[in-house]
Parts: C-alpha cells; sequence; structure tokens
C-alpha cells in the first residue's frame, strides 16, 4: 500500500508538473498573443489634432485617397478627405531616387484591419543611399501651393536587422516647406509602446533598441511607430527613406506611412476676368460713328456688347480693380488677399477672404472699378451679388465687361430738314432723307441762311448696337439762345409734335427755348429709334 501509496503520489506529482508546465506555456502564448496584437495596433498621433486653431476645418486622408494617389502617382489627386468641401485639397505623390543602382519596389498601398497606408520597399546599394516620397499640397479652387496646419504623419515598421543576409537599420525623415519656403522637421510625437525615438543628430527616426525583434512587414505596428506633426503650416512634405549608416550594408527592406491629420480655416475663393466685351470687333475696327446694324462691322456680331466672357474671341484688359464689398453699402470693403495664379491670364482676378473675417456678414459683392481713359465703358454692372452660401466656397466666373469708346454701344445721329413752320403739311416720318437739307432731312450744313418765318425739324436716330437692352435712355436737345455759346438768334421749339416720342413732363413747351427731352424708355437691343421735334429760329423769346 505503502509502495502504492507512494507510486500513486509520485504519478500525482508528475502530471501537476506536466499540467503547470502546459499552463505556463499557454499563458505565456496568450500574453505573446496579447503583445503582438497591442503592438500591431495602429496608435493615434497624439499631434492628430487642430485644437486651438479657431475656425479651422480638420481632415485626414481617406482609405480610398491612399488608392486614388498611389494609381495617379505623379498628378495631382482630388482629396476626398476635405472634411465637407471645406478643405480644398488636392495631393501629389512623387518619388526621387539617390542611386540609381536602387532596386525598387513600386509603391502600393497596404491594408492591416481596415486602415491603409503607403508602403514603400527599396533594396539600397550602400547604407548612404535614399528614397524621398515627395507629398505636395495644392488648392484645387486657385491651383496654388495650399499651407496646411498641423500636418501629422506617421511611419510604422522602422526597425533594424544585422543577422546573416538581413541587414539594415532603417532610417525616416520628414520635412516640410513652411510658408517663407524654408524647410523645418517635423516635431516628434512620442506614442506609447513604440520604441522609435527623433535622433537630434540625424534629424530622424529610428530605433536604438537592437536587441528588440524586427517588426511584422505590412501591420502598422505601434512597435515600430514613429510620428510627427509640423509646428507650422507647409505646403509640402518629404518623407526620405535610407540607412542610419552605422550598418556596413543593407539588403531588402521596407516602412509604411500614413497622413494622420490637417487642419484649415476655410476660405472663400471669389474669382472672375475683366475683359474686352468686342465680341471679336478689334480696336482698328471699332467706329463710335457707325450706326450701320444691317451689314458691315458691327452686322451680326452676337458677342459683341453683350455682358458675357466669349473665348477666344474676347480677352481680359488689365487696369481694373475688383473689392469684396457690402451689397447693402458698397463702400464697405472686407479685407481680402489677392491670389496670385501662375499662368494668370491678363484681366484675371482671384481674391480669398477667410470664413473667420465674414462672421454672419453674407449680404457680399464684388465691385469693379478702373481709373485712368481706357475702356470707359461698362457692358455689365459695377457690382455684382455672389449669392453667398456658407456651405459654398468657390464663386468663379465673376465677370465685368467693358469696351473702348469707339466700341459704345449706342450711336446718335442729329438730322436736319428746312420746312414753311405748317404743322398741318409736315408729316416727319413722310420726309425723305437725302443729301440736301432743304428737301428731306441730311446730316449736310444748310449753305444759305434760312429765311425769315423759315423753320428747321430735326430729326435723331438712336442705334442701338449692343446685344444688351438700352435702359433708361433719355435723349435731350438743348435748343440754340442767343448770347450762349456764340448763337446769334434764339430758337424755339414749334409745332408739330413728334407723336413717336413720349416727351417728358419737364421738357421744353412748344413756343419757349429750353430743351427738349423725352420720358425714359427702352431701346432693344440692334435697334434704331427716331425722335423729331421742329423749332423757329430768328425770333427772340423769353420764356
Amino acid at each position: 500500500m505503502h509502495k502504492v501509496q507512494f507510486t500513486s503520489d509520485s504519478i500525482s506529482i508528475y502530471l501537476l508538473r506536466e499540467y503547470v508546465y502546459q499552463i505556463l506555456i499557454l499563458t505565456g502564448f496568450m500574453i505573446l498573443l496579447l503583445a503582438s496584437n497591442s503592438a500591431s495596433a495602429l496608435a493615434p498621433n497624439p499631434g492628430a489634432t487642430c485644437t486651438g486653431i479657431a475656425g479651422a476645418s480638420q481632415g485626414s486622408l481617406t482609405n480610398n485617397d491612399y488608392n486614388s494617389l498611389i494609381s495617379s502617382l505623379g498628378n495631382f489627386v482630388q482629396v476626398a478627405g476635405n472634411a465637407s468641401g471645406s478643405i480644398p485639397l488636392q495631393v501629389k505623390i512623387s518619388t526621387e531616387e539617390s542611386s540609381s543602382n536602387t532596386t525598387l519596389n513600386a509603391l502600393t498601398v497596404t491594408d492591416f484591419d481596415s486602415v491603409r497606408a503607403i508602403n514603400v520597399r527599396r533594396t539600397f546599394p550602400n547604407t548612404s543611399a535614399y528614397t524621398d516620397i515627395n507629398l505636395d499640397f495644392r488648392n484645387s479652387i486657385t491651383t496654388q501651393p495650399i499651407f496646411l496646419t498641423n500636418v501629422a504623419l506617421s511611419a510604422f515598421d522602422i526597425d533594424y536587422a544585422n543577422s546573416n543576409g538581413n541587414t539594415f537599420d532603417d532610417f525616416v525623415q520628414i520635412t516640410g516647406v513652411n510658408e517663407a519656403g524654408t524647410t523645418i522637421s517635423g516635431t516628434f510625437q512620442s506614442v506609447t509602446g513604440s520604441n522609435i525615438t527623433f535622433s537630434d543628430s540625424l534629424q530622424g527616426l529610428l530605433t536604438r533598441t537592437v536587441s528588440d525583434p524586427n517588426c511584422p512587414a505590412k501591420n502598422l505596428g505601434t512597435q515600430c511607430q514613429g510620428s510627427v506633426q509640423f509646428s507650422q503650416p507647409v505646403s509640402s512634405v518629404k518623407i526620405r527613406y535610407s540607412n542610419t549608416g552605422y550598418l556596413r550594408t543593407s539588403t531588402n527592406q521596407e516602412i509604411d506611412f500614413r497622413v494622420d491629420n490637417y487642419c484649415y480655416v476655410p476660405q472663400y475663393i471669389f474669382s472672375g476676368t475683366v475683359f474686352d466685351d468686342n465680341g471679336g470687333i478689334t480696336d482698328t475696327q471699332a467706329d463710335a460713328n457707325n450706326a450701320n446694324i444691317t451689314s458691315g462691322t458691327y452686322f451680326n456680331k452676337p458677342n459683341y456688347f453683350n455682358g458675357v466672357f466669349n473665348t477666344p474671341q474676347e480677352l481680359g484688359i488689365s487696369g481694373s480693380n475688383v473689392r469684396l464689398a457690402n451689397c447693402a453699402n458698397n463702400s464697405i470693403t472686407y479685407p481680402t488677399q489677392s491670389v496670385i495664379r501662375n499662368g494668370a491670364s491678363v484681366g484675371e482676378y482671384q481674391i480669398s477672404i477667410p470664413k473667420t473675417t465674414l462672421a454672419n456678414n453674407t449680404n457680399l459683392c464684388l465691385v469693379e472699378s478702373r481709373t485712368g481713359a481706357t475702356y470707359p465703358i461698362r457692358t455689365s454692372s459695377e457690382s455684382r451679388n455672389v449669392g453667398f452660401s456658407a456651405t459654398t466656397y468657390n464663386y468663379p466666373n465673376n465677370n465685368f465687361g467693358r469696351v473702348i469708346a469707339a466700341n459704345a454701344a449706342l450711336v446718335l445721329q442729329k438730322y436736319q430738314f428746312v420746312n414753311d413752320c405748317n404743322a398741318s403739311t409736315l408729316v416727319y416720318a413722310s420726309v425723305p432723307m437725302t443729301g440736301d437739307p432743304r428737301t428731306g432731312f441730311s446730316m449736310d450744313p444748310i449753305q444759305n441762311n434760312i429765311t425769315p418765318q423759315q423753320c428747321i425739324a430735326y430729326k435723331i436716330t438712336a442705334t442701338n448696337r449692343a446685344n444688351l437692352a438700352i435702359s433708361d435712355f433719355i435723349m435731350s436737345d438743348v435748343l440754340q439762345k442767343k448770347g450762349v455759346n456764340n448763337a446769334q438768334v434764339t430758337s424755339i421749339r414749334v409745332a408739330p409734335t413728334d407723336n413717336n416720342g413720349s416727351y417728358a413732363t419737364d421738357s421744353v413747351a412748344l413756343g419757349l427755348n429750353g430743351t427738349v427731352k423725352t420720358t425714359a424708355l427702352m431701346l432693344q437691343k440692334n435697334t434704331k429709334s427716331d425722335f423729331y421735334f421742329n423749332t423757329k429760329y430768328g425770333t427772340t423769346v423769353n420764356p
């Protein structure tokens, strides 16, 4: 029994030891598993924040953005992570190699736990060779560089290997270009659970914990994650991937990187062109006295003086100023910034205003003005309501038209006809157009003095050559008065009254000297209108 008991105890101890050993193995495996899961979990970049930036929108690249950038490598791509359109961002990714002997693998998108990043895989010919991955930021509205604030990035799988056939010492430098054009380094962001440090001497990210195992590739693990944030606005970022140079050789190696964050105070962009609305009629062809709208220069010119910028016939003109103002009071101007676009055409303007500057002012107009004598005639209103909406950030094609004096829309022609002052027999519309003012309406001068009691009838033809109606047109003519402008006699208005003209209540009455004046009329586009009145000379009348 004792033996049996002893045997039984021995077996029990053996089984207990085996059980404990298995438990320890299982526990160790679970600890490793948990550690592995923890190491492979992407840690938030502490710098991925817009806190403290008044009015800023926050954005980051979406998973689809990574795919778009890689599929359109070297070209600007419209970013979907644009905070509902408030960040007009386009990004371009390009690469540069320091050595033509570097073995290249195409940039790819890696996906781990539904989180995407860009994978860079290289075999460098030596430990001093490097690859630059450049990210350029552009405003999708102005096509100019856009300066983003608090740009934060993370690089992954920055590890070290010094075993037979597997030698590398990953080194990542992340720099940006600020508004002064200076290259600056990203500020290191400490990530809990990461072995990555920032080397002040080398100015980059690396690991000095050489006893750690290599990080698994493409798993975006925290253990080999290095994060940075730029303390100044930047328009581009450069990620330089290389080796530290501490080892003598290098082999196949790779990293991944992500854009974690960027901030931007939304800007409203207003743009357009001040243009010559000549419809293709050149300055040499233009003639202020040409009233022919049935043939010749001003016939069948639908783009002439129509208030619309018709390219390529029409071009922009320089010398105007466009400002953003309150529609209710154009003297209230908002502080704006002019945007200089590369390759901008003459007459083109772009102005921007931060969202925070407007506050609750939404009644916005663009007002165009000009000094000097060139292009004195407008073909559009001086003020344009932009139709502002707080969720719309781009307001293009706010164009303003002008023409030179010789291309004015209105041509006035004055004809005269000597008559016997018999109102009952004078029918204006029946008087022919002749070369002699004694036989019909003519623009030629009266060769001989008129005899007493004769009258001179006048026909004024207003021709609207434009493709816009002329509203509030008022025809007026001041009758001659002795002693004024060297006049020898006084002229008075006499019958008949023009039934086709609508004369204003303050127009000179029959039998008096003064100003013949119509009411405000509408002259339709490409039309002529005739106005008549009769005068008698040689009689002095005290009005």
